[in-house]
């Protein structure tokens, strides 16, 4: 079982509540947030199944992620 994290998911949802897409996360956008070296360095790259694995929500990743995926 995956384990959530309050941290990473209220990024995503803050995100996805502004219609934010993006490809990656810049430094200015995790400035506050209290995420782990992981979450961070996933968030950075825009490793989709990195944050997955590290218990961020798939609605959550597809919203925020969406140029990632393809059509």
């Amino acid at each position: 079982m995956i384990a959530v994290s309050y941290p990473l998911n209220k990024i995503l949802t803050g995100l996805a509540r502004a219609h934010v897409t993006r490809e990656k996360l810049s430094d200015a956008e995790l400035a506050g947030h209290d995420l782990s070296d992981a979450e961070r360095s996933a968030l950075l790259a825009g490793d989709i199944r990195r944050l997955y694995d590290l218990g961020a929500n798939p609605y959550l990743i597809r919203r925020v992620f969406r140029p990632r995926f393809p059509i």
